[in-house]
């Protein structure tokens, strides 16, 4: 499929990119309209340089149908997008490689799949540049699966051993021609270690449910580690998650859950994630939340009355 798509940073040297994540678009109906106008306030009101939705798009037979329409606030813009996918997505109605396909032919989208990576539909990395060139910031999306394929196990799907090889050969390959560069890494279910943040580090935002990780852990957030250049890893999945903490140099955090067609604590708001990553600082990254009345919160610790941090 295409090449990846690179991105500019902005005269500022920053570049602003939202995740929005679990719109589950469902019946195209109120809920599911709601849900798009949220995605196009957010839009307006952020003005994000990049956009990536991190699963759980479309749900049912119609998921082909629906794919355009939830994705019609991004394609309505100039603002450039991605996507990756959730285990919902092509759970009934047509296959991930054909919304992939379909997805890619939609204007702004810079989708693509590597094939290298093997396992998983739609995994690819796009470049952040400065003005001589070079790339300071990577955004890897990477496909996390559905299901376990074992009937004994269960549970969720996990990273695989060929995507964990391709990613690391990616960064082999950027620092072959990149000295200094940092990545972001988004998927839709979360890594074991998203509960163990959450159990041992200080963590920031609101744990309302626990962690839909894969009861086996296949080894990416410790390829993570050892490759190095990667500062975050970003998930969606649990609705009513949007805690960040950070563990061994890497944060692990949750996305905002953006829809109003499924599931999720009533006192619980709507809304996006943004991060700002800036090309003279490749050791760390500003990210803060969009909530649906507008309000943004950028305070790190304790930002809203109900949150606690429970017991993972």
């Amino acid at each position: 499929m295409q090449m990846a798509h690179e991105l500019r940073f902005n005269e500022d040297g920053n570049i602003k990119i939202m995740q929005l994540t679990d719109l589950h678009f469902t019946n195209d109906d109120e809920a599911d309209h709601k849900t798009v106008e949220l995605v196009r306030q957010a839009l307006r009101d952020e003005k994000p340089d990049f956009v990536i939705v991190t699963g759980d798009m479309v749900y049912g037979e119609h998921n082909l149908e629906f794919l355009p329409k939830v994705f019609a606030p991004l394609t309505e813009g100039d603002c450039p997008w991605t996507f990756v996918f959730g285990n919902h997505d092509s759970e009934w109605g047509h296959s991930r490689k054909e919304l992939l396909e379909a997805g890619m032919k939609l204007k702004g989208c810079v989708a693509c799949h590597d094939a290298a990576s093997i396992d998983g539909v739609g995994n690819h990395v796009i470049e952040i540049k400065n003005k001589n060139n070079e790339t300071k910031w990577a955004i890897f999306a990477i496909d996390s699966g559905d299901y376990f394929p074992c009937e004994k196990i269960g549970g969720y799907a996990c990273i695989t051993r060929n995507q964990i090889d391709w990613y690391q050969a990616k960064i082999r390959e950027l620092e072959s021609s990149h000295k200094d560069f940092s990545a972001l890494a988004f998927q839709h279910i979360a890594v074991p270690e998203h509960q163990e943040v959450f159990k041992y580090e200080k963590c920031y935002g609101v744990k309302r449910e626990g962690s839909g990780a894969p009861r086996l852990n296949s080894g990416f957030f410790y390829a993570l580690v050892e490759a190095g250049h990667t500062k975050g890893l970003f998930v969606g999945h649990d609705h009513a998650n949007d805690y960040y903490g950070n563990l061994y140099g890497i944060t692990l955090g949750y996305g905002r859950a953006g829809g109003y067609g499924t599931y999720g604590a009533p006192d619980h708001m709507k809304g996006a994630r943004l991060f700002v990553l800036n090309e003279n600082n490749t050791e760390s990254f500003e990210t803060y939340v969009y909530l649906e009345n507008g309000t943004v919160i950028k305070e790190p610790w304790c930002y809203e009355p109900l949150c606690r941090r429970d017991e993972a």
